[in-house]
């Protein structure tokens, strides 16, 4: 039996030349926030995140390495995946996640996103820092429409979980329709840095849309919103 791979998904690390410098920068902005700014992981209390405000936005801290990582976006889109991108890609958000030991993210994708991307900011394996998985979308928990649930025979290539073996200082991008997350982590201080990034002209060659990052006070409004 011959088998074959077919449309395989590109996973893109790529380990950054300051990362010392950005690290630095990093650590300080957390330990400047007060504990009430923290949001704890609805699935996940060793897992905090700090979101509040989209954290690279802040040119004097974090425009370089913003700059940088959108660089490294533009190429993955029109070199790896082969995207027409009529100007470039930005970053539409990003917040820090904070995983103590037995933290761990529940599998999920990234809606009104392009690409996804997560900054290993401090990570150590020989500290039992755990790895981003990434699963197909069929294993998910709750689907949308009828399935069956076949009880697995054995472990091979196409059944289970891939993670992707990082180091700290590296950044990854992918989708962001591709389901993700990560199991027990067995040690303290696990920091990330996730963001997203969309076109800055969203087109299919007849028509498209400029999507812009909101301001502060349109950014406040839309989280503040409560309905009728």
């Amino acid at each position: 039996m011959e088998v074959v791979n077919i449309l395989p998904t590109p996973v893109a690390i790529i380990p950054c030349p300051f990362h010392s410098k950005v690290k630095e920068t990093i650590l300080a902005e957390i330990e400047e926030q007060e504990v009430n700014t923290l949001s704890y992981n609805a699935n996940s209390k060793q897992l905090k995140h700090v979101g509040h405000y989209s954290i690279l936005h802040d040119d004097e801290r974090h425009g370089r390495f913003r700059n940088w990582c959108e660089q490294q976006a533009e190429y993955y889109a029109k070199e790896v995946k082969g995207d027409y991108i009529q100007e470039t890609v930005q970053v539409t958000d990003s917040w820090y996640n904070i995983s103590d030991k037995g933290g761990y993210q529940h599998p999920h994708q990234h809606a009104n996103s392009y690409l996804s991307c997560i900054y290993y900011v401090n990570f150590d394996p020989n500290e039992d820092h755990v790895n981003t998985h990434f699963m197909k979308d069929e294993n998910m928990h709750f689907p949308s429409m009828p399935s069956l649930h076949i009880l697995r025979g054995k472990y091979t290539n196409y059944n289970q979980d891939n993670q992707v073996i990082v180091n700290e200082g590296e950044l990854i991008i992918f989708p962001s329709q591709i389901i993700h997350g990560y199991g027990n982590n067995e040690g303290d201080n696990r920091i990330t840095l996730s963001m997203n990034m969309m076109p800055t002209i969203v087109t299919n060659g007849d028509y498209g849309w400029r999507c812009v990052n909101l301001n502060k006070t349109e950014r406040k409004k839309a989280f503040d919103f409560k309905g009728d």
